[in-house]
Formats: C-alpha cells, structure tokens, sequence
C-alpha cells in the first residue's frame, strides 16, 4: 500500500461535487491519533495522515473510455472511494471507474460513502430512480475483468440524515481506510476531544464545585458564611451571566442545566435570615435559566414548572421594592416566558394575558428606565409576541402595529450602539413580521420587500459572525423568501432558497442533533421543499425531502405530544406526503398518511380552533382526504370532505385578504362545483400577483380560467428584482453530469 501514489482515489458524480468537496477536505485534514502512526494492518503502515487523495475536479470528456490520467490516478491510488447517490447509480463513469478499479484486483479496498437515495431500490417497484448503488458495486470482478458470481459488499457509510451522520461517516471511513477497528479509533477521536472541550467547560464544573462546597461551609460558620456567601453570589451571577452565554454558543445546554440546578440548590439549603432580596433575585433568575434550557429541549410541561415556580417569588420582589428596576424587568421576563409556553401550547388566550402582564409591568417603570437598552430591548420583545399572537386569530392591523413599534425600537437602537449585531438581527426580524402582514393581507409584492430586507441583514451578519444561532437566523430567512417566491410563482429561485435553508439546518444538526429548534426547521422547510418539488412533477425530490420532514416532525411530536405547534406542523408534513402519494396514484399509502394527520391534530385543537392557521391545516386536510376519497371511487365520501373544508373556509376566507386561505376556499369551492363563487375569489388573487403552481394546476382541472394580471405581474416582478444582491449567497443550480 505504501508504494501507491495515492491514498484514495474519490469517485462520484459532479453533481456530488459539494459531497466530494467536504470528503476531501475531511479526509486530508483529519487528525490521526499520534498512537496509531507507524502500526502495520492489513491496509498498510499506518501513516501521520491521509494524503493525497486524488480528486478529479474536471467534467470527463465525452469520450468512449476512461482518461488516461483518471485510469493512472485509479492504479496509483491504494483505496477507492464512491460517493453513492442516485446521481452517481446513474452516471456511466463513475460505474466505470468502479470496474476499473475492481480490474486491478483491488475489490476489498473499495468503500461507499452514502449521500442520498437508498441501497437496494433498484430491486423494489416504482423505487428505482431513488437507488444509489452503481451497478458495479455489487459485482466483484477477477484480474480479468470477469464476473466472479460473488457479490460484493464494500464498507459503507451513510451519511444520511438519521444516519451515521457526516462526522461518524467520515470516522467509518478513516477506519476502514487506515485497516483498524472503528471501535477503537471512536474510542481514541472521543478522547481527543474529550480532551479539547475539557478546557472550554472546566470553569463550569469548577464552578459548580465551588459552589456547593460554600453552601456547606455557610452552615458550618457564620462569620466565614457572610464572606463565603458574598463568593457565592458572586460565582453564580457570572453563571447566570457571562458563563450562560458561553455555553449557549457551543449548545452544552446539559452543562446550563447543572449549574442551574446546582444554583437553586444553593439557595435552598440558605438559612431564612441570609436571604436577602438581592439573593432572591438571583435565585429567580436560576429558575429561569433552568426553565430556558428545558424550553430549549423541548420539556415543555417542566419548562412551565420551572418558570411557574420562579413567579411568586419574582411577584414578591416587586411587592418589597416596588420601584425597582431590575426586579421588575425579572418579573415580566418570567411572564413572558410563561406567555410563550402558553403559546407552544395552544392557549391563545393564556398567552395573551401573560404577554400584557408582562407589558403592564415594564409601563410601570420609571421615564429613564424605560429609555435604557435593556428595557426597550425587553418591551420590544413582548410586543412581537402581543402581535404573534393577534396574527394568529387574525386581527392583522393590531398586530401590524405592535411590529411597528418594535421596528422603531430597533431602529433607535441600533442608531444609538451601532456595533452591537443583536439589535440588527432584531431589526431583520422585524421587518420579517410587517412582511408576514402584508403578505396576510394581500401585498405580496410589499412582502417580499420586507422579506428580502430581514434576508440582507442576515446574511450580512452571519459573514460578520457566523455563529450558529446566526446561522440559524439566516436559514429562516431563507425559507420564508423561499415560500413567498413559490407563490408568486418564482419556482426555480424559490427552490435555490429552500433547499440552502434545509441544507444549513441539517448541517447544524450534525454539530448537535438534540436541539430542537433545528430539527423544527429541518423538519418543516424540509416539507416546503417537498410541496415544490411535487408541484413541479419533481417526485424524487418530493419523496427524499418529504419524508425527512415527516420523520424529523415525529421525532419531536413523540418527545412532548403536547405542544401544538409540532403536532400541526407535523399534520402539514403527513399532509404533504399524502398529496406526492396520491398524484403517484398510490392511494391506500395516501389515506393511511391523511388519517394519521387528522386524528392527531383535529381532537387537539378541538375541531374549532383559535388560531386560524390550524383551521387552515383541517381545511386542508379535509380537501386532500376528499381527493383521495373521490380517487378511489367514494364519490359520497368525498363530497362530505370537501362540504366540511367549504364550511370552515367560507368564514375565514370571505372576510380575509390572505393569499393562503383565498387559495383554499378556492379549491373547496371548484370541489364542489361552485364556479361562480370561485371566479372573483381567482381575480381578486390574480391582482395580487398569486401564481402558485398548485392553484393554476387545480384551476386548470376544473376547467376555469387563472389568467395572471399584467399590472400585478410587474409589481410582482419589481418586487423580486430586488432580492437580486441575496443571490450570491444561495447554491448555483446544478449542472449537467457529464460524468
């Protein structure tokens, strides 16, 4: 092996390029443990790294054979590596740079990386475009080119989501390439970075430690108690400060929970006559951060217990010091964060009433106070949420200026400390809740402005500090200009911006898959995508990305059944996979998909619910179970399905300007046969320059007319002009696979 010019010879498609481009990287970079160079395996000397690996950046000529630089670079290379996917299943080069490779006798030295598709589908009906094997992968080949009858069987690693993941790929591979146990390189990687993060958290657990130990020595002695006590406090402000937010940017929400925990204990176990309203504060406080990180996990149910308990305690603050302005400002946080578990559960109402609570408190501070950057910051906050919550039960011009102020407070601020990004991203975003406003109100070309507003400065900031909560912020973006281009029928830019959403969100879930907030997007864009994909009669697309989004939506509805929110967008994602299954005329797969989702989420909400975007899901429902009813010959089913989505749109839509419900009605009414009332429903969406794919295709079924409006069409047109400088940033669209 060591006579070989090469370590590996990369095999993929072009259209894997980006696969083959962090593979390279990854291999080439990647730290052998100091312990293994020079131990001899069956692979060879085992060396200090994993270089060269020879990759063909050039497309192959169109030629009848191989180059005569690939076939030198395959024969100087000691191990073949394939990236499989359905590109690669498909493509005649790589397949024959796979028999080349297995003609110099080198058949056990081939390993598979897998990106996409599925190993075997090729043998299941209706499946084949989804394999990812080349054909040469699973014939072993003798000296001579000849098929030997044994099957080969390469090591694979699978990348997928759900899968190994890219980290524990690229380990499966450095094991098999190298010839040692993956067990043991696992165990001396694990190590290694054992040993890089203990650095990073030891002042946590130091910390932690030094903490508990004052809390016994407090009890011991009163006179070392008072200083002790006065350390303490000391350590576990920096906790709940500077420390929170060290850990929250490298996601060690277990470390946050611990001191947290530790912090209550502490307080705890204090004698009544130390506990001084200081103490108190901070014990609140330690609540908090403990409720945030349950939150953050998706622990609901203990979330609310955490900050229910830190409330009386907060409302006793205030009661003692009624002027105070931090105690206030703790005091309406924690009615905040009850808000938004209200919220997370559906109780609009609950909500709402903690929001103001909270708004109540903070009018009550002083002219000053109220002026500084903390309690803009803060008022601004539950203002959004005021408007989230008005948004949802449709009453769009109060929330339309609650978001106004908010975009003022960020505006001042932001002139008044310029460095400071959190108030540029605050700004973006509040320019993203007047775009959901406008969009909800029938100015979709005022939305997407405002939409590409909220884009440019995210974007600017993740340059600035890509972070991965900037990340975050940016991939969000991206998705809603996405959905909004879609609509207005921007398909191939809005699949550009979905797809560089669902890509980053699966990226950061390889850096930590337990956060649920990035499994949230990768779930729900995931579907976004999918419904595109469809739409434009893509079904492998629609088959890949949909079920993604279905299996990261149930991934968290099973980890807190309770949480409304999940269980609709998990209703959205069944309901999209049945749509893809019944235009591939797979209708009993389709009916199971559509029952799921409607016996989940409809005795959730209870059949009549407040917030209009979950009466917009069953309506949907009810449409696409009417179709697949219809589909398979139950024409009286079917009319009882799409009578219930006319009886729950007709309230909504007729008093509403809302692109999305005016679509919906339209596809109950044409349903049900009711041309006339359709038509000026079609106009009215026409003058505001809707063109969604689906509509037009549902239109056109029925035999009615979906003309698009010139005028409506330019303003659409200008709109989307302006998102031209957000290009850049998005993955270019593919090209074609020569190889």
């Amino acid at each position: 092996m060591l006579d070989h010019r090469y370590r590996a010879f990369l095999c993929y498609s072009h259209r894997d390029s980006d696969w083959a481009d962090w593979l390279h990287g990854a291999l080439e970079s990647y730290p052998i443990p100091p312990r293994l160079v020079g131990i001899a395996t069956n692979a060879g000397v085992i060396p200090a790294r994993l270089a060269p690996v020879f990759r063909d950046r050039d497309e192959l000529p169109s030629a009848a054979n191989l180059s005569a630089k690939v076939s030198d670079a395959l024969a100087q290379s000691a191990n073949l590596i394939v990236i499989c996917s359905p590109h690669a299943a498909q493509s005649r080069w790589v397949n024959e740079e796979v028999t080349a490779f297995q003609r110099l006798g080198r058949s056990d030295r081939i390993f598979c990386l897998i990106v996409d598709g599925e190993p075997g589908a090729s043998a299941w009906a209706g499946r084949g475009h989804d394999e990812c094997l080349p054909r040469a992968l699973t014939k072993r080949l003798d000296a001579e080119g000849r098929e030997t009858g044994e099957r080969l069987e390469p090591i694979a690693a699978d990348a997928r989501p759900g899968k190994d993941g890219r980290s524990n790929a690229r380990t499966k591979l450095v094991a098999g390439l190298l010839g040692i146990d993956l067990d043991d390189l696992r165990h001396r990687e694990r190590r290694r970075r054992r040993m890089r993060t203990t650095m990073a958290f030891a002042l946590g657990f130091v910390l932690v430690c030094v903490t508990s130990a004052l809390s016994v020595n407090a009890i011991l002695a009163r006179n070392a108690a008072e200083r002790r006590q006065k350390q303490a406090e000391d350590l576990i402000e920096f906790m709940l400060g500077d420390l929170d937010a060290k850990l929250r940017e490298v996601n060690r929400l277990d470390i946050l929970e611990s001191v947290a925990d530790k912090a209550v204990s502490y307080f705890a176990t204090m004698p009544l006559a130390d506990v001084n309203d200081a103490t108190l504060a901070q014990g609140v406080r330690a609540l908090q951060q403990i409720g945030r990180v349950r939150a953050d996990q998706g622990r609901m149910p203990e979330a609310e217990s955490a900050f229910a308990a830190a409330q009386p305690t907060a409302d006793e603050l205030v009661r003692r010091v009624p002027g105070n302005a931090e105690f206030i400002m703790i005091q309406a946080r924690n009615l905040l964060w009850l808000g938004r578990v209200s919220w997370e559960r559906g109780d609009l109402d609950a909500a709402l009433k903690r929001f103001r609570s909270g708004l109540d408190r903070l009018a009550t501070l002083g002219a000053a106070q109220q002026g500084e950057a903390d309690g803009i910051d803060l008022a601004s906050e539950v203002h959004t949420n005021i408007g989230r919550v008005l948004e949802a039960r449709g009453d769009f011009d109060a929330a339309h200026a609650e978001y106004v102020v908010v975009l003022g407070n960020y505006e001042r601020l932001g002139a008044r400390e310029s460095g400071k990004l959190n108030w540029k991203a605050e700004l973006g975003y509040a320019h993203n809740n007047l775009g959901q406003i406008a969009w909800k109100e029938g100015h979709l070309d005022e939305a997407i402005r405002e939409y590409g507003a909220d884009r440019r400065i995210k974007a600017s900031l993740a340059a600035l500090e890509p972070s991965n909560a900037r990340r975050e912020d940016l991939l969000i973006s991206n998705a809603i200009v996405g959905k909004s281009l879609a609509a207005v029928g921007e398909t191939v830019l809005a699949d550009r911006h979905l797809r560089a959403a669902v890509d980053e969100a699966e990226r950061l879930l390889e850096i930590d898959p337990s956060v649920t907030s990035w499994q949230e997007d990768a779930g729900y864009y995931s579907m976004m995508l999918a419904a595109l994909a469809r739409a434009r009669a893509n079904f492998a697309d629609a088959a890949h990305f949909g079920e993604r989004a279905v299996l990261h939506m149930r991934g968290l509805a099973r980890q807190d059944p309770g949480n409304v929110l999940w269980v609709r967008e998990l209703a959205e994602a069944e309901l999209e996979g049945a749509r893809r299954l019944l235009a591939q005329k797979r209708y009993g797969e389709a009916d199971d998909l559509i029952r799921a989702a409607d016996q989940r989420f409809r005795p959730m909400v209870k059949g009549e619910p407040a917030d209009r975007t979950h009466a917009l899901v069953l309506a949907r429902i009810d449409i696409v179970a009417g179709d697949i009813a219809q589909a398979r010959g139950d024409s009286a089913i079917a009319q009882g399905a799409w009578q219930r989505a006319d009886t729950t749109t007709r309230a909504f839509a007729n008093a509403s300007r809302d692109p999305a419900w005016l679509d919906t009605r339209i596809g109950a009414l044409l349903r049900v046969r009711d041309t006339g009332s359709a038509a000026p429903l079609l106009d009215q969406l026409a003058a505001m320059g809707y063109r969604h794919p689906d509509l037009i295709a549902v239109a056109g079924s029925h035999g009615v007319a979906f003309e698009p409006d010139p005028e409506a069409a330019r303003r659409i047109a200008l709109a989307v002009a302006t998102l031209a400088d957000t290009r850049s940033a998005d993955a270019p669209p593919a090209g074609e696979d020569t190889k």
